[in-house]
């Protein structure tokens, strides 16, 4: 008996009602977000309080050690290799606090469907909260660790200027392309645990291969189409920008960054809700 096959005519209504099911899942989930938002509440600020319980320092944390690692990076690449960069200390601060973000808050959503199984498996829950509670508890410490970025900006770089007021898109991008990954490792990691060890291995090349440290004009030009497949390259200088330089990113740069971090909450969610039936029998 031959398979069943999909005519030409008949494409657009089949991908019509693919869409429609994504809208109706989406809208669904959002209702369930609401009616959890509570629950939310309270797992974002489990993650936050958990994290420092024992610590006599507690949030400064998220203060002091991104300026610990910006001293280092400063004296070794600054100071030992010469960059000749004005203002090093904000230019690598401004990167690697977006990239701080996006590392730990994937590490650790990561987990959060395999810590949280015994939970869900007994009383009903929308499995994607758990994600969205990690991230979101990330996102809160990125707030934090952003105090100390702006006071140096306003002592030693260019002030408060305009350009400022254009950075919660930038940060929204992150945060949207942060959730996709959460989602994709979350859910995967379900199946595969050996999936966040190698994420894991891959996050320092990776964090390498973005500007974060140098300075782009550094790199060779042969090398320069590899760091612009990095999708984190859009993200952070979208955001570094109007820090750094005090002006709005190019039109296509924004472009790229809000159409990368579409793409992947699009593919995490996906992912996501095609194995979450699944998770009871694993977890």
């Amino acid at each position: 008996m031959s398979s069943p096959r999909i005519s030409l005519d008949s494409r657009p209504a089949f991908l019509g009602n693919r869409r429609a099911r994504m809208d109706t899942m989406i809208q669904h989930d959002l209702r369930e977000l609401l009616r959890y938002k509570d629950l939310l509440l309270n797992l974002v600020i489990r993650h936050l309080t958990v994290r420092y319980r024992r610590s006599m320092l507690g949030f400064c944390w998220s203060l002091l050690n991104p300026l610990l690692n910006t001293v280092v990076f400063t004296i070794v690449f600054a100071t030992v290799f010469r960059f000749g960069m004005k203002d090093f200390i904000i230019y690598f601060l401004s990167g690697y606090q977006l990239w701080n973000f996006v590392s730990q808050s994937t590490v650790d959503a990561a987990h959060s469907i395999l810590l949280n199984g015994q939970l869900f498996n007994k009383i009903y829950l929308p499995t994607s909260i758990f994600v969205y509670s990690v991230v979101l508890s990330g996102l809160i410490n990125l707030g934090l660790a952003l105090v100390p970025l702006f006071l140096l900006v306003l002592v030693i770089g260019k002030g408060l200027h305009p350009a400022l007021v254009f950075l919660p898109l930038p940060l929204l991008f992150t945060l949207l392309f942060s959730l996709g990954v959460s989602l994709t490792l979350a859910s995967t990691a379900v199946f595969f645990h050996d999936i966040i060890n190698f994420y894991k291995i891959i996050l320092m090349p990776w964090m390498y291969l973005t500007p974060i440290v140098y300075p782009l004009n550094i790199v060779p030009e042969k090398y320069l189409p590899l760091i612009k497949l990095n999708p984190m390259y859009y993200l952070v200088e979208c955001f570094r920008q109007p820090i750094v330089a005090g002006t709005l990113p190019d039109v296509n740069l924004v472009l790229m960054a809000g159409g990368i971090s579409l793409a992947t909450l699009f593919v995490g969610y996906a992912i996501f809700h095609r194995l979450s039936d699944k998770f009871v029998y694993y977890v």
